[in-house]
C-alpha cells in the first residue's frame, strides 16, 4: 500500500522564498537565480552577467519618435520589467507578455486609423494578434526586409553552407584540418530564402495567448520577443511618415 508523506508533499507544495512576496529588506535584494546567469566574454572566459549589462541589453530596444507616445510608455514599461528581474526572475514573464501586449497595442492604433472597418472604434469584437499580423503584412505595412532576425538567419545559414562545403573539400583532399574565417563569409540570395514574419505570425499570438490565460512557463530568454516588437512596431510608424 503506498501512503503519502505529509511532510514531504507539504515542503514540495511550498513555493521557493524567492517566488513569494518581498518584504522591506528582500525588496532589492537579486533573485537568486540572476546570480547563476553567467555569459561568455570575448577573451574566452565567463563570468556573471552583471544588473548594468541587463540594462544596456534591454536600452537597445527603442521605438522611434515616430511612435504614438502611448505606445513607447507601455513598451517602456515591459522595459522596466525585464530590468527588475533580476530582483523578481518571474518578471520575465510578465516582461515579455507586456512586450507582446504593445505589438498589439501598436497594431490596432495603426490599423485602427487607416482601416477602421476592421478594427476602428465601431467594430464591436476587435480581432486578435494572428489576424492583426496577417492584415498589416498584408497591407504592406511591416515585411522581413525590416527584421534584424531576418539578416541574423541568413548569415546562420551562409555560415552552415561554408562549413559543409569546406568538410566536403577536407574529405575530397584527405584533409584532417581546414582553417578558415567565419567573419569573411557574407550571405547570398539563396540564404535569405526563408520567412521569418510566417513563423512569428503563427507563434507570437500563441505565446501571447499562452500567457494571457495563465500558465507556469519561465524562461529568462526573453529579448529575441523585444527585438521582434521593435522591429515591428518601428516599421509600423516609420519615421519618414512623422
Amino acid at each position: 500500500m503506498l501512503k503519502m508523506n505529509e511532510s514531504n508533499y507539504g515542503a514540495r507544495d511550498q513555493a521557493d522564498p524567492s517566488d513569494q512576496l518581498r518584504n522591506e529588506i528582500t525588496a532589492f535584494v537579486p533573485d537568486p537565480r540572476s546570480l547563476m546567469t553567467v555569459v561568455r566574454r570575448s577573451d574566452g572566459s565567463t563570468s556573471m552577467v552583471t544588473l548594468a549589462e541587463r540594462h544596456e541589453n534591454i536600452a537597445s530596444f527603442e521605438l522611434t519618435a515616430a511612435v504614438p507616445a502611448d505606445i513607447r510608455v507601455h513598451f517602456e514599461t515591459s522595459k522596466n520589467l525585464y530590468l527588475y528581474a533580476w530582483f523578481v526572475y518571474r518578471f520575465h514573464s510578465v516582461a515579455e507578455q507586456q512586450a507582446l501586449a504593445t505589438l498589439e497595442f501598436a497594431l490596432r492604433e495603426c490599423l485602427g486609423l487607416r482601416f477602421p472597418s476592421f478594427c476602428g472604434p465601431s467594430v464591436k469584437r476587435s480581432p486578435g494578434l494572428s489576424l492583426l499580423l496577417g492584415k498589416a503584412r498584408k497591407e504592406k505595412l511591416i515585411s522581413n526586409d525590416g527584421l534584424r532576425a531576418r539578416e541574423r538567419l541568413a548569415l546562420l545559414r551562409a555560415r552552415d553552407r561554408a562549413s559543409m562545403a569546406r568538410i566536403q573539400e577536407m574529405t575530397e583532399k584527405g584533409l584532417t584540418e581546414m582553417y578558415y574565417k567565419e567573419s569573411e563569409i557574407e550571405p547570398l540570395p539563396e540564404d535569405y530564402a526563408h520567412d521569418p514574419l510566417d513563423v512569428f505570425e503563427k507563434t507570437l499570438p500563441l505565446l501571447r495567448n499562452t500567457y494571457a490565460h495563465g500558465d507556469s512557463m519561465l524562461h529568462p530568454t526573453v529579448l529575441g520577443t523585444f527585438e521582434i516588437v521593435t522591429d515591428l512596431v518601428n516599421q509600423l510608424y516609420p519615421e519618414a511618415a512623422q
